[in-house]
């Protein structure tokens, strides 16, 4: 538990310093009026992690889920290799 723990703190922490880099990008181009969308799509990102979080801690614990996401992380890890 304490391993997850870590885990989403740090994970937590860089989304956090993207979302800051990419407010203060914004900020000193003179560009305020996106900083909206920002916060929308951060906030949506989050919405999203939850719903999914609770639906895979929920229901995706089969051999089979377990294998078609390991197999969709695969070629996402590949496609951002490649």
């Amino acid at each position: 538990m304490g391993q997850m723990l870590v885990i989403t703190m740090r994970e937590g922490i860089e989304a956090f310093l993207i979302v800051a880099i990419a407010a203060a990008y914004l900020r000193k181009t003179g560009r305020e009026p996106l900083l909206s969308a920002v916060w929308w799509g951060a906030g949506a990102a989050l919405l999203l992690s939850i719903v999914l979080g609770a639906f895979l801690a929920e229901y995706a614990v089969t051999p089979l889920y377990e294998g078609v996401l390991a197999t969709i992380a695969a070629a996402l890890v590949i496609s951002m290799v490649v």
